[in-house]
């Protein structure tokens, strides 16, 4: 599934403003602060204890792992591009594989859309899109606020 079919615009989570008012600094600095930005989204932010991150979330228990096989036995019959929470984490860390914003919410928006694809409506998995949506602009949001 494409992220257009999932009813997705590119400019739905404003990303595309976090890149033009970053565009003023340097690239490892824009690196940075990038890296930094998608850990606070992912992990709780040590300095703001009261915001939940997508981690941390009372319904994200789901998404925390890649799903396990032996417990699905038919997910990748039905997922081909599977995401979760520790591989976005990973990626993140690497501080190589998000050279944008737009990779990392493009990986958040395959994990919901997996989810809606392999689940059904009434199912828990499907309220988390809407917290990781909140999440990632309201973190743009007061991130842009404190750019350089």
């Amino acid at each position: 599934m494409i992220i257009g079919e999932a009813g997705w615009t590119p400019d739905q989570w404003g990303h595309s403003r976090f890149r033009t008012l970053n565009s003023a600094t340097d690239s490892a600095t824009n690196q940075k602060h990038l890296t930094a930005f998608m850990r606070s989204l992912l992990k709780a932010n040590p300095v703001d204890w009261e915001t939940i991150s997508m981690h941390d979330h009372v319904d994200a228990w789901p998404f925390k792992e890649p799903v396990d096989a032996r417990d699905v036995p038919d997910y990748y019959d039905i997922i081909k591009d599977p995401m979760d929470l520790k591989t976005m984490s990973k990626r993140v860390e690497s501080e190589q594989y998000y050279v944008t914003l737009e990779m990392f919410i493009a990986d958040v928006k395959r994990m919901c859309a997996n989810a809606r694809t392999y689940n059904s409506p009434d199912t828990i998995y499907f309220k988390l899109e809407a917290h990781f949506q909140s999440k990632v602009q309201s973190g743009i949001q007061s991130g842009t606020k404190n750019l350089p």
